[in-house]
């Protein structure tokens, strides 16, 4: 076996599906599909199952993801060491910033970043999925999250606030009785203690979005009320924050990133720019900037 043999195996085992591998190694699902078939066919039997969880790895294939797993975390760590070795400001820079912060909260930072620093390559991976720093799929990443790996480094900021809101026409056309929410699932339990703690307790479900944009779309075309990131629904004029909603405290922001890069040019300047970026903003993700109606 190659390399990339490994590392379909591990990729498929990892995200648990053909489809999920061919998106994260950057090739087409009949690529992954026609080699995994290949490879399952090898004189050690099968490689990979299916299980009605998705794809899991059969006891060869589990020596095949250990040995891939080892061999990653050494390639990792030579691209870390190689990294931190570097002193000049130049050179790649690759970040990790939520779609939903990147977009509404930090857009016209990076570009100032790059105005600044023009001599870092800058990437930014605007997944939603947590990179691992271990395996050095970013050299920085900026989440909000209650508790990182302790062995990143990086610096932790004030938490992002929640409320609720409507499009202010929605409510000013809209009975009390009449409003209905905008909810992200009907059993999740954290929704039904924020619908118990909102000013409207007993308003139906209206409409139920498992996605963050897709609600905030919802409420933003006056289809009904819901809950929604300070930062993201403060700024807009067509949307007003309940009267009498709580502002209730998420997770902190977390700049983190892996200890052998932490003391490099380019990282402590990425980290102390886009902190002093945060801080800036604090105002407008604990929600302290805010159109409330009486």
């Amino acid at each position: 076996m190659e390399w990339s043999d490994y590392h379909l195996i591990l990729a498929v085992t990892r995200e648990r599906s053909v489809r999920g591998a061919a998106r994260k190694l950057g090739v087409s699902h009949a690529t992954v599909s026609r080699r995994l078939a290949q490879l399952n066919r090898g004189p050690d039997g099968p490689l990979v199952q299916k299980s009605p969880s998705g794809l899991w790895p059969s006891k060869a294939g589990k020596a095949i993801v250990d040995a891939a797993e080892q061999m990653e975390a050494v390639a990792a760590e030579a691209t870390r060491k190689r990294r931190a070795a570097e002193t000049r400001l130049s050179g790649p820079l690759s970040i990790s910033i939520p779609v939903l912060v990147l977009h509404d909260l930090l857009f016209d930072d990076v570009l100032a970043f790059t105005d600044l620093y023009p001599n870092i390559d800058l990437t930014i991976d605007s997944s939603d999925m947590l990179v691992d720093l271990d395996r050095a799929e970013a050299d920085i990443v900026i989440r909000n999250a209650m508790s990182p790996p302790d062995h990143w480094v990086g610096r932790r900021l004030a938490p992002y606030c929640l409320s609720h809101y409507a499009h202010k026409a929605y409510l000013a056309s809209t009975p009390h009785e009449e409003l209905r929410w905008i909810a992200p699932s009907r059993d999740e339990a954290r929704w039904q203690d924020w619908k118990a703690g909102s000013p409207y307790p007993n308003a139906r479900t209206a409409l139920t979005i498992t996605d963050i944009r897709g609600r905030f779309e919802a409420i933003k075309r006056g289809l009904g009320m819901g809950r929604a990131a300070c930062f993201m629904a403060d700024p807009d004029p067509d949307l007003v924050r309940l009267p009498g909603a709580p502002i209730v405290e998420a997770e902190p922001f977390w700049l983190l990133s892996h200890p052998d890069l932490a003391k490099t040019n380019r990282v402590q300047a990425a980290v102390k720019f886009f902190a002093s970026a945060l801080q800036a903003k604090q105002d407008l993700y604990q929600g302290l900037q805010v159109t409330e109606i009486a």
